[in-house]
């Protein structure tokens, strides 16, 4: 490698942006504490003459973000494009065809791709870092490529996307409905113009994905994940989950269960003094299960220029030191294609249904719940309140004793076809006695 490291990087949003700023606001420091020199040798974006919070004129132009990767006078590529296909993906290859460093924060390329650039990677004996992917600023991809040498690993949950922590957080904290509590998320950047997969949970089954390729050596895919969204969450049920003890987070798990792994992104309703209970915001906490050092519990920003900045620079760091390991930890023949596990499980549930005000309408509901082996631990049931366009119709909240999820569909589907109740009801699981 040479003394001085040649970056090529495309992409110049706020995260390259801020990647650009910090290496040279901490280019002394760099030097003194890493022996790191670099230089921008090449950069490259949609737009050249967008207004920029760093002076873009200052650096070599590329039209073509591939052009990066083809020429000679550049050692590392960085790219901050986004998305699993079209040029973020063909900059991938290129770059490791042409055996350069390739460190990026796309979670959507590492998870939909991983299979084809763990192969490319070996055979190349390239570089790659994706530290930036997953979780912002926690080191969490840092911490099971290198932190837990020769562990084995149980298990793995957290809340992994600060987008939809931050609308929960506002329903939650600020009575706000989840529509305002959207709006205002992007309106502070938290949320994209479509935040589709913010809030339907695709976000977070991709970094899961790459979590359970590091701990569970498979290949990742979002398509071994059971993935439920935050779209039906209503304020009231954050006003309901509180009163018996539960904050509602979108999180993340992956479980060995009698030998394959049970994958699982979904609201869930967590203990208010827990790790994940206590989270607000945009931050995000990871706990990871292990045999020897117990459980871990990484938190912190879970996105932004600052964090994600930080996490682009740990890898550049780790690249000048010439620290190269398989991308998923181990060999490409080592690691085998993801199984989704759809045993049953038996779990307490939190459920909600919207009940017809007239006697006899909760001796009824029972009835079908109990017909299909569902017991009832906890009960709300509150006369007189209505949401506006059900007035004929009274929230009831439940928390079951531990059944299947097939016994909840079962009553769901009988219950769907009466009068008894108005709107798609709602499960969530509850984690009981986390940390």
């Amino acid at each position: 490698m040479n003394d001085v490291v040649k970056i090529g990087i495309a992409g110049l949003g706020t995260i390259g942006s801020g990647v650009i700023k910090s290496l040279l606001r901490n280019q002394s420091d760099l030097e003194k504490k890493y022996k790191f020199k670099f230089e921008i040798s090449g950069i490259s974006a949609s737009s050249k003459n967008k207004e920029r919070s760093f002076n873009a004129s200052s650096f070599v132009w590329f039209d073509s973000p591939i052009d990066l990767a083809r020429d000679s006078n550049i050692d590392l590529i960085i790219e901050l494009i986004g998305g699993d296909s079209g040029i973020a993906y063909d900059l991938a290859i290129e770059a490791i065809k042409n055996k350069k460093g390739f460190i990026t924060a796309n979670k959507a390329l590492i998870s939909s791709h991983g299979k084809e650039l763990s192969r490319l990677s070996e055979e190349n004996n390239s570089f790659i870092g994706y530290e930036a992917a997953v979780a912002g600023g926690i080191p969490i991809i840092k911490t099971l490529r290198s932190g837990l040498v020769l562990d084995q690993i149980k298990g793995v949950y957290g809340i992994l996307n600060g987008t939809s922590n931050f609308i929960l957080s506002k329903m939650s904290e600020e009575n706000k409905s989840f529509e305002d509590a959207l709006s205002e998320a992007q309106i502070l950047g938290y949320a994209e113009a479509d935040p589709s997969f913010d809030i339907n949970g695709l976000d977070v089954a991709h970094k899961l994905s790459i979590i359970n390729s590091l701990c569970f050596a498979e290949f990742p895919s979002i398509e071994s994940i059971n993935v439920k969204g935050i779209e039906a969450i209503l304020t009231l049920d954050h006003k309901y989950a509180k009163e018996l003890g539960y904050n509602i987070k979108l999180t993340a798990s992956s479980f060995s269960d009698g030998g394959s792994l049970r994958k699982e992104v979904s609201p869930t309703l967590v203990e208010m003094g827990s790790s994940l209970g206590r989270v607000s915001g945009v931050s995000n906490v990871v706990c990871i299960n292990t045999d020897y050092n117990g459980t871990i519990i990484l938190e912190g920003e879970g996105a932004g220029e600052g964090p994600t900045s930080t996490s682009v620079l740990s890898d550049i760091v780790d690249y000048s030191s010439n620290n190269k390991q398989y991308l998923f930890n181990k060999k490409f023949a080592d690691l085998l294609d993801s199984k989704c596990n759809n045993s049953v499980i038996d779990r307490c549930y939190y459920l909600r249904v919207f009940l017809v005000d007239q006697k006899g309408a909760m001796s009824n509901l029972t009835s079908i719940l109990g017909k299909n082996g569902i017991s009832i631990d906890q009960v709300i049931q509150r006369g007189g309140v209505h949401l506006k366009d059900e007035k004929n119709f009274t929230p009831v909240i439940m928390i079951t004793h531990p059944i299947d999820s097939e016994s909840i569909d079962s009553a769901f589907a009988e219950l769907i076809n009466t009068d008894l109740i108005s709107m798609d009801p709602i499960f969530l699981p509850v984690l009981k006695d986390n940390l």
